[in-house]
């Protein structure tokens, strides 16, 4: 049985760093190295699996996280047991 790890977007804003959100929604290492490269290894070696990953973009933030998304797409299309779907959660739908 997989696990599911909801990414609200929101919630990211209440934090400093995306890199600080993440380690502390995905339960990642305090070596996390908080990049790119860090996450990629994390994905791909540390947290535990079958996993699927919603990313829920659920606010109006102008920040970009277009490379992360990327990410989390190209670790799934590579680890058979992690999934991962972007999500947009319209508010006047």
């Amino acid at each position: 049985m997989s696990d599911i790890i909801e990414l609200r977007l929101s919630e990211a804003e209440t934090y400093d760093d995306v890199h600080e959100w993440l380690a502390a929604k995905l339960d990642l290492p305090a070596t996390y190295g908080r990049n790119l490269d860090a996450l990629w290894d994390c994905l791909t070696g540390y947290i535990n699996l079958p996993v699927s990953l919603l990313w829920i973009n659920d606010n109006e933030s102008t920040k970009d996280y277009t490379a992360i998304i990327e990410l989390f797409e190209e670790a799934s299309s590579e680890c058979d047991q992690l999934s991962f779907e972007y999500l947009v959660n319209d508010k006047d739908e």
